[in-house]
């Protein structure tokens, strides 16, 4: 993968690197808003471009749905001769006078509640052949076309042909807005949501060539391809490695399809990065959730490898609660475990907004997602939507309105969330320099597995496995470990447990591996060299004994030499802690290093410790489900047990994490899901921070506190517990702005040529040497501004 992508022309260059993205030299923090310009009267679009800019943007991000502009089969237009809304060039102009970057998303596929999902409905209907079909050989529920079909690829050339000329001298380094230019939209989310892979006879021909290269097709592989397609009569369960092969296969079938969209516009001049999005968040009634995220990330894992090619994740969290907040932090962590290590994370659709009334976001749950992905390390984000409009020419799937909740309605009204967002985009811009160069600090990893994601396609015959691996996902990560490490304040990132090479023990010290009955044979040697090595692993709660095609595999056990007894459900106590009711446990010989045992006459083994090699095995048996308080206890003494802790005590329950430039300089995030203010000293590996001061957080709120961050050439902010989030100078004055959050806020200054100023309601200490405490008494105003002065 390409550790940098640069691109060049009259002096203009577009850097990824280093987690971040450098244009002409500047180091960027991307805040986006999705703006559909073909759903906005052209008359307001400047109008619309000045309100988002109020908010802190800098990038517009926008569909251009083929089904708009190619209106009637070789009639494009992308210039307004038959509509206004359709002047895509007069838009990009305008973009680029307001000053603002873009990311340009051509398709083909675009969704966004457009019939057809972007692709022009006479393709749908005059090229049948062309679509995907089902296992029944009849066309895919959603009429997705199969991505590699000659006629599909042929209507797409020409598509691109005409959209590419327009966008390609408004990218960045011919002096216009375009940064960014996406390829599709989503790709594999139809296969997903529908359960249905493509079994067109274009892509069966390719899965059996994509076979016939792996090895010698057996009598039952042969079986399957002369009946593929061919009616219900002839759906049989396939053979567990067969269905296996075919998922690999779909990964790469999805690459060719967009490395195929990329070469395109190479060709037709397109030089800037391109950018691949990832889908997977759902709706529970009206809870959404991210357990089925890592499917997209599986689906997309080798097109993720692709050069020059920014992989980004679609985030649709609904109002975010305490119940499913570990969803982000792990869709960040998994995202980032596949992605170049040079590139930022990055989510291109991050939740502006929702299709729907329901669930009715709330203001709160835009700050705290945001906050929560920029303390998990995102540096670049595309609020989708932003902007409300109407569908015009009948295009929408939903009818006229596409108001989709979004900070600034079709009519130009801003919501309460702009507010919100806005405090956020001028608060990054304010610390935008510092905050790049702050990475998350991390206590442990914990493992990415994409092959026990290979869930998106079933049938009646594969459901029941597909639904164990699903149910084992749920219970014992997103429900279960992954959640009680976080809500006890350990950060984790993660690793793609099957990339090549052995992990390096140095950069890992503890790994925490879910486990299954199933495990590949190199992952399996992969985690005996870890511990052999000298690793702290953790596995938790089944030690493998086959592979994932359901053959005898064990690898893993030999090498540990521990037999298991069983699985069986009721109580267990784990250490000192007893009565723990679990879903199920799996039990375990005597061991030496036994801390936790069932709760019945036999009293089994259900966890231990084991030296082996230079490193520490923690065998976990139990399921945990977190479904009562001291199961958080239980997490929290097995990591400690590990030698995992956070480095914050607390008096309150709050999230708590920091991006830090150096061990004196950072930023801690702090993030309160519940519904009520808390209040609480916060100490940092034994040691107070913002000097003693208590530190209240408003409900369903959060905070962004530098220490020892530099606002200016000259003035650096030792701790503060108000939010600054504006900073201006003149020839002879320094005004920063701060939103106050606390009764009594406190910020502590250190300049050597400005001075802190008093006025009504701020009072300025001089504590030491070019050292000022300045505090702010709360009163009806929920912001404040403090003057500087030049000094002799």
């Amino acid at each position: 993968m390409c550790s940098t992508f640069i691109k060049l022309k009259g002096g203009v260059s577009i850097q990824v690197e280093r987690e971040k993205i450098i244009i002409n030299g500047k180091e960027t923090v991307l805040f986006g808003a999705e703006l559909h310009y073909f759903r906005v009267p052209k008359q307001e679009w400047r109008n619309r471009l000045k309100d988002v800019k109020e908010a802190g943007i800098n990038m517009i991000s926008t569909y251009v749905p083929w089904q708009f502009h190619e209106y009637e089969e070789g009639y494009i237009d992308l210039t307004g001769e038959t509509r206004g809304e359709r002047d895509l060039q007069s838009f990009l102009q305008m973009v680029a006078e307001e000053g603002l970057y873009c990311l340009v998303r051509p398709g083909p596929y675009v969704m966004a509640e457009i019939i057809d999902h972007g692709v022009p409905t006479w393709f749908i209907e005059n090229y049948p052949e062309a679509a995907a079909l089902n296992e029944k050989g009849q066309r895919h529920a959603t009429q997705v076309v199969s991505y590699l079909h000659p006629i599909y690829l042929e209507k797409v050339k020409n598509w691109y042909d005409a959209v590419c000329s327009v966008i390609q001298p408004y990218q960045v380094d011919e002096g216009g807005p375009v940064i960014l230019f996406q390829l599709d939209n989503e790709v594999g989310m139809f296969h997903w949501v529908t359960h249905q892979g493509d079994f067109n006879e274009v892509t069966i021909k390719q899965f059996q060539q994509y076979l016939e290269e792996k090895r010698t097709l057996s009598a039952n592989d042969l079986a399957y391809f002369e009946n593929a397609n061919k009616g219900a009569d002839t759906i049989q369960p396939l053979p567990v490695a067969l269905k296996n092969d075919y998922f690999l296969f779909m990964r790469e079938h999805y690459r060719v399809y967009l490395e195929h969209l990329k070469q395109l516009a190479v060709e037709l001049g397109i030089t800037v990065p391109f950018v691949i999005n990832i889908h997977g968040f759902h709706t529970t009634d009206f809870l959404k959730r991210g357990t089925m995220y890592p499917i997209g990330i599986s689906q997309l894992l080798e097109a993720a490898k692709m050069e020059d090619t920014l992989v980004a994740g679609d985030y649709y969290i609904g109002n975010i609660e305490y119940d499913n907040y570990i969803d982000i932090v792990l869709a960040n962590a998994f995202t980032k475990a596949i992605q170049s290590p040079n590139q930022p994370l990055f989510s291109a659709e991050f939740q502006g907004g929702n299709a729907s009334y329901r669930p009715k976001l709330q203001p709160s749950t835009f700050d705290l997602t945001t906050r929560l992905c920029f303390a998990n390390g995102m540096n670049a984000v595309n609020y989708y939507m932003f902007v409300g409009g109407e569908n015009y020419e009948g295009i929408g799937l939903n009818g006229r309105r596409h108001e989709w909740q979004a900070p600034l309605t079709a009519s130009g009204e801003k919501k309460p969330h702009f507010q919100v967002i806005g405090h956020l985009g001028k608060m990054f811009q304010t610390f935008e320099k510092p905050l790049l160069e702050a990475k998350q600090t991390t206590h442990t990893c914990f493992a990415f597995y994409p092959d026990y994601y290979m869930t998106d396609y079933s049938n009646h015959f594969s459901s029941p496995l597909i639904e164990t691996f699903q149910r084992e996902r749920d219970l014992n990560i997103f429900n279960g470990m992954a959640k009680g490490l976080r809500v006890n304040n350990i950060v984790f990132d993660s690793l793609n447990i099957q990339e090549d090479g052995k992990i390096d023990v140095g950069k890992v010290p503890t790994l925490w591996m879910f486990s299954m009955k199933w495990m590949d044979s190199q992952v399996q040697q992969k985690l005996v060299d870890y511990v052999q090595d000298g690793g702290k692993l953790v596995l938790f709660p089944t030690i493998p004994t086959h592979d994932l095609n359901d053959q005898p595999c064990t690898v893993f056990k030999d090498y540990i030499q521990v037999e298991s007894r069983g699985r069986k459900g009721g109580f267990v106590r784990v250490g000192d802690i007893d009565s723990v009711k679990v879903p199920y446990m799996e039990t375990f010989k005597d061991e030496k290093g036994a801390f936790a045992w069932s709760e019945d006459e036999a009293e089994d083994v259900i966890a231990f410790e084991k030296e082996l090699g230079k490193g520490r095995l923690f065998v976990f048996g139990a399921a945990l489900g977190l479904n009562f308080n001291h199961e958080y206890d239980v997490i929290r003494e097995l990591a400690q047990r590990v030698g995992v802790k956070s480095d914050f005590s607390l008096e309150e329950e709050l999230d708590i994490s920091i991006r830090a430039k150096s061990d004196k300089s950072y930023f801690v995030f702090l993030h309160n899901f519940d519904e009520y203010r808390k209040e609480t000293p916060i100490n940092k590996s034994g040691q107070p921070l913002f000097g003693g001061s208590q530190v209240s957080v408003p409900p369903k709120n959060g905070l962004m506190l530098p220490v020892n961050i530099p606002i200016h050439d000259d003035v650096t902010i030792a701790y503060g517990t108000a939010e600054v989030f504006n900073v201006e100078e003149t020839a002879d004055a320094l005004r920063v702005k701060v939103k106050l959050k606390q009764a009594e806020d406190v910020l502590l200054f250190s300049s050597s040529i400005w001075r802190p100023v008093e006025s009504p309601g701020i009072k300025v200490d001089k504590e030491a040497e070019d050292t000022f405490l300045v505090t702010l008494i709360r009163s009806l105003e929920k912001e404040a501004t403090i003057d500087f002065k030049k000094f002799g």
